[in-house]
């Protein structure tokens, strides 16, 4: 148990964590994508703006000379704006001429260079700024320096790194929150489903797995599970009844040749003939209760799809006019009349041939033994839609409806039929042949009489 909590905490840890891993990654990628969008944007608009007054202060020395300069620096150091403006006019031998910037860049181009502002009365020693400056050559030989302070760009790129600290922090927590709410739901579902699992395994084949109808993945699997439970507890109430049928039919005959062998060992006949009755009585059966044993085999062995790897084409028209001609003459010994009605072209199926053989001789054998004498006996094949129909119809007795469902199962027998050759299992076989088939076994009143169909569909036409 200690085991099984552990694998589900580390579950639920491992995917907390994965969660708070995709969500601060998709945090940062967006946090640094806007934070290089913004300072790109701020940086380009202020060399932009340098790169304004620098052109335009060197157009006004080109066209009014190094005077006009030299008064329109002084007046715009002492302009009052909200961002202090930096300018240095040089001589070509690097003597300072004009403006509020003493340092003179090695060259033209953009140059940055750290600045500390004058010590406060207070003393307190202010921080150290950077410059962002651009040097270019006027008409005259000199060169003029324009700067701006990049103060509030360090300040924005500090202020948003915090910001952003702070909303990955948030973001991971956030993540490891709903990361746990998440985590801890499906392990509630898992843990009711394995829960379920092992009672199921421990025997409880009724219960089933919990649905919460959300139609979510958890309820799909629920759903399959559950109908996988209830096709295998139908089947094994299938086998425990089949199981109780078998040992209540075959109770009798091996009871009554247990009485006839302990007979023949207390009280041995006097005779020979005697005795090789006895015996011969015996063998028949055992020869009853093998032809049981290889029915119940057979229907097993079809049962399990084993023959669908052999199937053949098959016409159905031809199969039936092999059965009647071989059973005409059985019919009327018995004083029944057998036709046939063929349907001619278009009755080939896909399948096995002895089985389907075996199952229409069932059904033949058992209109001819459960029929009074003179009843008509029809077999018919026509095409159906896209399939192909099979008939063996009779105006005997008939079974009622309550009944033909029953009569199906292996060893249901009517009241009426107990006293007639048979184990039960000739309507099971037809049932699991056409099942095998893919085919659609119908009992139909016949009014009178029963009509049996086995309709196969998506069948291909004779050619």
């Amino acid at each position: 148990m200690s085991t099984a909590a552990g694998n589900k905490t580390s579950s639920f840890f491992r995917l907390s964590l994965l969660l708070a891993g995709l969500f601060a990654l998709a945090s940062v990628l967006m946090a640094g994508a806007l934070y290089l969008s913004v300072t790109r944007n701020v940086r380009e608009r202020l060399h932009e703006d340098i790169r304004t007054d620098a052109l335009d202060l060197a157009a006004l020395a080109t066209h009014d000379g190094a005077g006009a300069l030299r008064s329109e620096i002084e007046q715009r150091v002492h302009l009052d704006t909200p961002l202090p403006r930096w300018y240095g006019l040089f001589s070509p031998q690097g003597d300072f001429l004009a403006g509020n910037l003493r340092w003179r860049p090695p060259g033209p181009g953009w140059w940055h260079q750290p600045f500390r502002a004058r010590r406060s009365p207070t003393g307190h020693l202010p921080p150290v700024h950077t410059l962002t400056l651009l040097a270019l050559g006027t008409q005259q030989g000199d060169l003029l320096v324009v700067g701006r302070d990049r103060t509030y760009i360090d300040q924005l790129e500090a202020s948003y790194g915090r910001a952003f600290i702070g909303v990955l922090l948030l973001t991971v927590g956030v993540a490891l929150a709903l990361g746990a709410l998440i985590g801890r739901r499906m392990l509630r579902r898992v843990s009711a489903m394995s829960d379920t699992a092992a009672a199921i395994s421990a025997g409880r084949l009724s219960l089933r797995m919990p649905l919460r109808g959300s139609g979510d993945e958890f309820d799909r699997i629920a759903q399959t599970v559950n109908e996988m439970l209830e096709r295998i507890e139908a089947l094994l109430g299938e086998v425990r009844r089949i199981g109780a049928d078998i040992a209540h039919d075959l109770r009798t005959p091996l009871t009554r040749l247990r009485r006839r062998l302990e007979a023949a060992r207390t009280h041995p006949p006097a005779d020979r003939a005697a005795l090789d009755a006895m015996l011969g009585d015996a063998l028949r059966e055992i020869d009853e209760l093998l032809v049981i044993f290889q029915a119940l085999l057979r229907i097993a062995r079809i049962e399990s799809g084993e023959a669908r790897a052999g199937f053949v084409a098959i016409d159905l028209a031809a199969l039936l006019e092999e059965l009647a001609d071989a059973y005409t003459a059985v019919a009327e010994a018995e004083g029944r009349h057998l036709t046939l009605d063929a349907g001619g072209a278009g009755t080939v199926v896909r399948g096995d041939r002895e089985l389907l053989v075996q199952a229409l001789v069932n059904l033949i054998e058992n209109a001819i033994s459960h029929t009074p004498a003179g009843a008509r006996i029809q077999l018919g094949v026509r095409p159906d839609g896209d399939g192909v129909a099979v008939v063996v119809a009779d105006d005997g007795p008939g079974i009622p409806e309550s009944e033909r469902e029953n009569v199906l199962q292996p060893f249901k027998r009517l009241d009426r039929s107990r006293h007639t050759p048979g184990n039960g299992l000739g309507l099971a076989l037809v049932r699991a042949v056409a099942e095998l088939h893919g085919a659609q076994l119908l009992l139909i009143d016949n009014q009178p009489g029963l009509r049996v169909e086995l309709r196969f569909t998506g069948a291909t036409a004779a050619r």
